[in-house]
Protein backbone atom coordinates (compact mmCIF):
# COMPACT_ATOMS: atom_id res chain seq x y z
CA UNK A 1 0.00 0.00 0.00
CA UNK A 2 0.98 3.59 -0.87
CA UNK A 3 1.95 5.86 2.12
CA UNK A 4 -1.20 8.10 1.35
CA UNK A 5 -3.52 5.32 1.49
CA UNK A 6 -1.94 4.27 4.81
CA UNK A 7 -2.69 7.24 6.08
CA UNK A 8 -6.18 7.61 4.88
CA UNK A 9 -6.98 3.86 6.41
CA UNK A 10 -5.78 4.95 9.37
CA UNK A 11 -7.84 8.30 9.74
CA UNK A 12 -11.01 6.69 8.74
CA UNK A 13 -10.33 3.84 11.51
CA UNK A 14 -9.66 6.70 14.33
CA UNK A 15 -12.68 8.60 13.19
CA UNK A 16 -15.00 5.97 13.44
CA UNK A 17 -13.35 4.47 16.75
CA UNK A 18 -13.35 8.35 18.05
CA UNK A 19 -17.34 8.63 17.28
CA UNK A 20 -18.23 5.59 18.70
CA UNK A 21 -16.06 5.72 21.96
CA UNK A 22 -15.82 2.04 22.28
CA UNK A 23 -12.15 0.98 21.04
CA UNK A 24 -11.15 4.27 22.84
CA UNK A 25 -12.71 4.43 26.34
CA UNK A 26 -10.34 6.71 27.48
CA UNK A 27 -11.85 9.77 25.28
CA UNK A 28 -15.45 8.63 26.14
CA UNK A 29 -17.22 10.40 28.71
CA UNK A 30 -19.27 8.90 31.19
CA UNK A 31 -22.52 10.37 32.21
CA UNK A 32 -23.85 9.97 35.83
CA UNK A 33 -28.08 10.59 36.84
CA UNK A 34 -29.43 10.79 40.44
CA UNK A 35 -33.06 10.79 40.45
CA UNK A 36 -35.91 11.28 43.20
CA UNK A 37 -37.59 8.65 43.17
CA UNK A 38 -38.99 8.99 47.04
CA UNK A 39 -42.45 9.46 46.17
CA UNK A 40 -45.00 12.69 45.79
CA UNK A 41 -43.97 15.99 47.74
CA UNK A 42 -40.83 14.22 48.87
CA UNK A 43 -37.81 16.70 48.18
CA UNK A 44 -34.31 15.22 48.20
CA UNK A 45 -30.91 17.02 48.52
CA UNK A 46 -27.91 15.95 46.87
CA UNK A 47 -24.18 17.41 47.09
CA UNK A 48 -21.98 15.79 44.87
CA UNK A 49 -18.31 16.18 44.05
CA UNK A 50 -14.56 14.72 43.52
CA UNK A 51 -11.37 15.74 44.71
CA UNK A 52 -11.40 18.43 41.93
CA UNK A 53 -14.66 19.30 41.24
CA UNK A 54 -17.53 20.12 43.70
CA UNK A 55 -20.95 20.11 42.15
CA UNK A 56 -23.43 22.30 44.28
CA UNK A 57 -26.05 21.44 46.28
CA UNK A 58 -29.53 20.57 44.16
CA UNK A 59 -32.96 20.20 45.57
CA UNK A 60 -34.55 17.60 43.42
CA UNK A 61 -38.79 16.95 43.62
CA UNK A 62 -40.18 13.96 43.00
CA UNK A 63 -39.22 12.63 39.50
CA UNK A 64 -36.44 15.64 39.49
CA UNK A 65 -33.06 14.52 38.25
CA UNK A 66 -29.54 15.93 38.27
CA UNK A 67 -26.58 14.91 35.55
CA UNK A 68 -23.28 15.22 35.11
CA UNK A 69 -20.51 14.65 32.72
CA UNK A 70 -16.72 14.04 32.61
CA UNK A 71 -13.93 12.05 31.29
CA UNK A 72 -12.85 9.11 33.56
CA UNK A 73 -8.87 8.77 34.27
CA UNK A 74 -8.31 6.23 31.83
CA UNK A 75 -4.64 5.48 32.86
CA UNK A 76 -5.10 5.72 36.90
CA UNK A 77 -8.56 4.91 37.32
CA UNK A 78 -8.89 6.70 40.10
CA UNK A 79 -11.80 9.33 39.51
CA UNK A 80 -14.52 9.02 42.44
CA UNK A 81 -17.38 11.13 42.77
CA UNK A 82 -19.12 10.88 46.02
CA UNK A 83 -22.51 12.25 47.17
CA UNK A 84 -24.29 13.36 50.77
CA UNK A 85 -27.60 13.08 49.90
CA UNK A 86 -30.75 13.80 52.79
CA UNK A 87 -33.96 13.20 52.74
CA UNK A 88 -36.33 13.52 55.86
CA UNK A 89 -34.00 13.58 58.31
CA UNK A 90 -32.40 11.01 56.77
CA UNK A 91 -28.18 11.30 55.79
CA UNK A 92 -25.93 9.88 53.84
CA UNK A 93 -22.68 9.61 51.41
CA UNK A 94 -22.69 6.97 49.03
CA UNK A 95 -19.66 6.89 45.66
CA UNK A 96 -22.00 7.91 42.78
CA UNK A 97 -19.52 7.13 40.29
CA UNK A 98 -16.07 5.12 41.55
CA UNK A 99 -14.02 4.20 38.49
CA UNK A 100 -12.87 1.00 40.08
CA UNK A 101 -15.73 -0.44 40.01
CA UNK A 102 -17.96 1.55 37.45
CA UNK A 103 -15.78 1.99 34.33
CA UNK A 104 -16.52 -1.78 32.92
CA UNK A 105 -19.78 -1.79 35.05
CA UNK A 106 -22.22 0.65 34.22
CA UNK A 107 -19.77 2.19 31.00
CA UNK A 108 -20.91 5.49 30.10
CA UNK A 109 -24.11 5.95 31.98
CA UNK A 110 -23.99 5.17 35.75
CA UNK A 111 -27.72 5.75 36.20
CA UNK A 112 -28.99 6.28 40.19
CA UNK A 113 -32.64 6.38 41.83
CA UNK A 114 -33.15 7.23 44.90
CA UNK A 115 -35.80 5.13 46.58
CA UNK A 116 -36.89 4.72 49.93
CA UNK A 117 -34.78 1.75 50.33
CA UNK A 118 -31.78 4.26 49.38
CA UNK A 119 -29.88 4.90 46.49
CA UNK A 120 -30.26 2.27 43.57
CA UNK A 121 -27.93 1.23 40.57
CA UNK A 122 -30.04 1.13 37.41
CA UNK A 123 -28.82 -2.09 35.23
CA UNK A 124 -28.59 -1.69 31.60
CA UNK A 125 -31.05 -4.27 30.73
CA UNK A 126 -33.87 -3.31 33.51
CA UNK A 127 -33.89 -3.97 37.65
CA UNK A 128 -31.00 -2.61 39.91
CA UNK A 129 -27.28 -3.93 39.85
CA UNK A 130 -27.52 -2.70 43.86
CA UNK A 131 -28.60 -1.09 46.55
CA UNK A 132 -27.05 1.05 49.41
CA UNK A 133 -29.85 1.28 52.61
CA UNK A 134 -30.59 4.39 54.31
CA UNK A 135 -28.43 4.62 57.57
CA UNK A 136 -30.80 3.43 60.99
CA UNK A 137 -29.86 6.73 62.68
CA UNK A 138 -31.35 10.17 62.02
CA UNK A 139 -29.87 13.11 61.49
Amino acid sequence: MSFLLKKLVLLIFLQVTLSQGSLLPMLRKTHVRLTNLLGEGSNLTIHCKSKDDDLGVHVLPFKGSFEWSFKPNFFVKNTLFFCNIQWQGKSMYFNSYDEERDLDGCGKYCYWDVTLKGPCLLKHEGGYDFCSDWPNKKV
